[in-house]
């Protein structure tokens, strides 16, 4: 399917969900996922929230609630270090800024090879930080699993939907009978997700439109072998789309890992010899979505540093302790677009007004915009300060 064939592929079923809501739903839910909701609806009850608990190991429960608070004290800290309001004054002109939290979010959690529940924590969790009053969760039926639901129920969501791909967009930034419209979407998702977000974008706020994931390794000479093939294969497995490039400045170690790799690794991974500096510049170039530093001296590199999404530094910081567990989420820039763009965070559910005051002092200012309105021709304008000189 070609570009322009998906774009009609997603907006005709986008036009249907819009047109006949919960009915298209149903359609392409027995469609897409083989199942029929049409009894019983695709809200998922409370009592199926609360019995998720249930049936999750007390291994998994402790791993996620020891991510969740992780993830919780980064962005609370974060959210304390945004100066929310400011304002100066200055010859009777008052201006300045202020932020506001974002009403109500979608979060978009993934299907793919595996349930995700740690893209719940990584997208809720900065939300919740940043005040969103609203959170509200849509995953695929075949990967609505206790865990994610468990970790759904600890971030305090209460409504989740089992809905996945373009009809879970549609039905987040159009509504239906069943789901309110919400403000904004953000979450990871496959082409159909993707494109999906980017036809609704305007009508809803989104966060990015992410591409495979991919990460970028700058290893020195005395990286152990094994811990950079790990975090190769690493990866890898996310799925066949997934990028790696490394970059190295010994072919002695570059030989040693290729030993330690499969076969089918080197299909998705680009390996490079050079020095650490020329690596530094390969890599503002890619601006990958991770960034290892698998560097004894990687202090020396993170100046030059000017485009990545995330970055690990030091032989000890693999890609997985940010997919999981450090604290900033997971949700990154892919496809280059670390150059211009950020990953989520508490920033990404805040939005900024500013704030201009004048008083009746201002008369020269008044006559300086009058002047302005008149030069182009904007006479409603120009009276609307003149009335008040």
């Amino acid at each position: 399917m070609d570009d322009k064939q998906l774009s009609t592929y997603v907006s005709n079923i986008i036009e249907d969900i819009k047109k006949s809501g919960d009915k298209a739903i149903f359609k392409y839910l027995k469609e897409f996922d083989g199942v029929d909701l049409s009894k019983n609806g695709y809200k998922v009850s409370q009592r199926a929230i609360d019995n998720a608990a249930k049936s999750i190991s007390k291994l998994l429960k402790n791993a996620i609630n020891s991510s969740y608070s992780n993830v919780l004290a980064y962005h609370k800290y974060e959210y304390s270090q945004i100066k929310k309001k400011w304002a100066y004054s200055k010859n009777g002109l008052k201006v300045g800024q202020f932020y506001t939290s974002i009403d109500s979010v979608g979060i978009y959690v993934p299907g793919g090879r595996f349930p995700y529940p740690s893209t719940v924590i990584m997208t809720a969790v900065a939300a919740i930080a940043a005040g969103v009053k609203r959170i509200v969760m849509v995953t695929p039926p075949n990967k609505m699993n206790d865990a994610v639901l468990f970790t759904a129920r600890l971030c305090g969501i209460r409504e989740i939907y089992c809905i996945g791909g373009i009809m879970a967009v549609a039905a987040l930034a159009y509504g239906t009978e069943t789901v309110k419209k919400v403000n904004m979407i953000v979450g990871p998702g496959n082409t159909y997700v993707n494109e999906a977000k980017r036809q609704v974008f305007g009508h809803v706020g989104i966060d990015s439109l992410a591409g495979p994931s991919e990460v970028a390794i700058i290893a020195d000479k005395d990286v152990p072998a094994d811990y950079a093939a790990a975090d190769i294969m690493a990866q890898i497995e996310h799925d066949p789309m997934a990028n790696a490039y490394f970059l190295c400045e010994s072919a002695k170690k570059i030989s040693e890992i290729k030993k330690l790799l499969t076969k089918e690794a080197f299909k998705q991974l680009k390996i490079k010899l050079c020095s650490l500096n020329k690596a530094v510049d390969i890599v503002n170039v890619i601006a990958p979505e991770h960034l290892e530093l698998l560097v004894k001296n990687y202090k020396s590199l993170l100046k030059d540093i000017k485009n990545a999404g995330a970055v690990f530094a030091g032989y000890q910081t693999p890609t997985a302790s940010g997919d999981y567990w450090a604290g900033p989420s997971h949700v990154l820039p892919t496809k280059g677009s670390a150059k211009f763009s950020s990953g989520l965070s508490v920033m990404t559910f805040l939005k900024r007004s500013t704030y201009i005051e004048m008083n009746k002092n201002n008369k020269k200012a008044y006559k300086t915009i009058a002047n302005f309105a008149q030069s182009e021709g904007m006479q409603y304008h120009k009276k609307s300060v003149e009335v008040r000189i």
